[in-house]
């Protein structure tokens, strides 16, 4: 089930996710989880890495105990958003919210994001403002969510003017947890980085990939965790 229609910017997400829930009685809903997947496009991710991603996305989605994790919940469903993000001008929503509830539900999701185009603008890595981008989607989602999650991966820090700590302590003022995926051949320093100024939140937790190829597995292992209760 669609909940909203696809934002041009994080203040006309407010309006359109208002309109949707008028239209749909969205906001008697209640789900789970709401979860935004924040997936670098930047000009460090090439032609391939891209659709090793969004393959890899929808590849974990269609795994059948990603829905075994979301029937153990207490409302048996959960609200999925993805985000593609690059330079700090440029955060494009390619999955409008979604109740995710059966293999249906999911198999339509993992199909739209597989064939999702990219959306990238050249130069530095944003990481900052998509922060900031899918911190006012959760706060513009229009069904109730026990827990509200920003689910980031990249493979770089922010090198275009923001300060990923400050964005990220933004979201945990409004409730929101953020975990981070870094894809980080073999840098120490990513990883580090991305613990000390990306995630933050009750049971925020860090999955990293290895590399690209890696990239699946590590966004299943997150999902699962994301889904079900989180650790202290």
């Amino acid at each position: 089930m669609t909940i909203a229609a696809a934002p041009t910017s994080p203040l006309g997400a407010s309006t359109e996710l208002a309109d949707a829930a008028t239209a749909s009685s969205a906001a008697t809903l209640a789900v789970d989880l709401g979860l935004v997947l924040a997936v670098d496009v930047s000009s460090s991710v090439d032609a391939g890495d891209f659709r090793m991603q969004m393959d890899g996305i929808a590849s974990a989605l269609r795994d059948p105990s990603v829905h075994d994790a979301i029937a153990s919940g207490l409302h048996r469903q959960i609200a999925l958003a993805l985000v593609q993000w690059s330079n700090s001008s440029s955060q494009v929503m390619v999955l409008r919210w979604r109740i995710l509830a059966n293999p249906v539900d999911l198999e339509a999701a993992a199909n739209e994001i597989e064939n999702a185009e990219r959306h990238w603008q050249p130069g530095g890595t944003g990481l900052a403002a998509a922060l900031d981008y899918s911190t006012a989607l959760l706060q513009a989602l229009s069904v109730t969510a026990e827990r509200r999650v920003i689910d980031v991966s990249g493979d770089g820090e922010d090198n275009d003017g923001g300060d990923a700590s400050i964005a990220r302590d933004r979201a945990l003022t409004r409730g929101i947890t953020i975990n981070g995926l870094p894809i980080i051949y073999g840098s120490r320093y990513l990883l580090n980085y991305y613990h000390d100024q990306v995630i933050g939140g009750p049971g925020a937790f860090l999955e990293p990939a290895a590399d690209m190829r890696s990239f699946r597995d590590a966004m299943l292992r997150k999902l699962l965790r994301e889904i079900g209760e989180p650790v202290s």
